[in-house]
C-alpha cells in the first residue's frame, strides 16, 4: 500500500504559470529599479563633475579677466610714460645747440675785439627738410667793443672768420655806434642764424 501527499494548493494546481509570471514581473521591476538607480547615480556624478569643471573654468576665466585688466592698465601706463618721454625728448631736441658756435667764436674773435653779449632768440616755424613738422628757428646776436680806429676792417675780418668756420648760418653785420662809456671805442653787433630744431621724435613715434 502506497501513500501520496500533494503539497500544491488547489489554485496552484489549477494555474501553475501564474506564480512564474509574478516572479518574473517582480524580478523585472527590481532590475528596472536598479538600472534607474544606477542611471540616477551616474547622472548625479556626471553633473557633479561638470559643475566642478565649470567652477574651475569660471575661476580661470576670472583670473584671465583680472590679468587682462592688469595688462591693459600696464599698457596704458607704458603708453603714458612713453608719451611723456617723447614730449621731453622733443623739447630737448628743439633746444638750441651752440657748443660748436661758442668754440668757433673763441677761435675767430680778433685780439682787438672784446665780446660783451650773446643773445639768442627763437620763433616757431618749420624745418625746410620737414615742412609738415613744427620747428624752432633760432637767431643770435653778438655784441662787442673795439677801438674806433680801423673798426670797419676789423669787424669785416671778424665776419669773414665766422663765415669760414661754417658753423654760423647767414652771418650779417649789425650796427656800429660810439661807446657811451668811452668815446674812442665803438660798439658793434653781428647777427647769425642757428640750425632749426624740429620737434620730430614724438611725431615719428605717434605715426608708428
Amino acid at each position: 500500500m502506497s501513500l501520496h501527499i500533494d503539497l500544491f494548493t488547489e489554485s496552484e494546481r489549477a494555474n501553475p504559470s501564474g506564480k512564474i509570471f509574478q516572479t518574473t514581473l517582480v524580478t523585472a521591476a527590481v532590475v528596472v529599479l536598479l538600472g534607474l538607480a544606477c542611471y540616477v547615480f551616474q547622472t548625479f556624478f556626471i553633473l557633479q563633475a561638470s559643475q566642478a569643471s565649470l567652477a574651475r573654468a569660471q575661476r580661470r576665466n576670472d583670473e584671465m579677466k583680472q590679468n587682462h585688466k592688469l595688462a591693459l592698465a600696464l599698457i596704458a601706463d607704458i603708453a603714458e610714460a612713453r608719451a611723456c618721454l617723447d614730449e621731453m625728448t622733443s623739447f630737448s631736441n628743439a633746444q638750441a645747440q651752440v657748443a660748436a658756435q661758442l668754440y668757433a667764436l673763441a677761435v675767430s674773435v680778433p685780439e682787438e675785439v672784446q665780446l660783451t653779449q650773446l643773445k639768442i632768440g627763437s620763433t616757431l616755424g618749420t624745418d625746410a627738410s620737414r615742412p609738415a613738422e613744427p620747428a624752432r628757428q633760432y637767431t643770435a646776436s653778438i655784441s662787442g667793443r673795439t677801438a674806433a680806429e680801423g673798426v670797419n676792417e676789423r669787424i669785416r675780418g671778424f665776419i669773414l672768420e665766422m663765415r669760414a668756420a661754417e658753423v654760423f648760418g647767414n652771418v650779417t653785420p649789425g650796427g656800429v655806434s660810439v661807446d657811451p662809456a668811452k668815446s674812442s671805442d665803438r660798439i658793434f653787433e653781428v647777427n647769425f642764424a642757428l640750425d632749426p630744431r624740429a620737434y620730430h621724435l614724438a611725431a615719428e613715434r605717434k605715426s608708428k
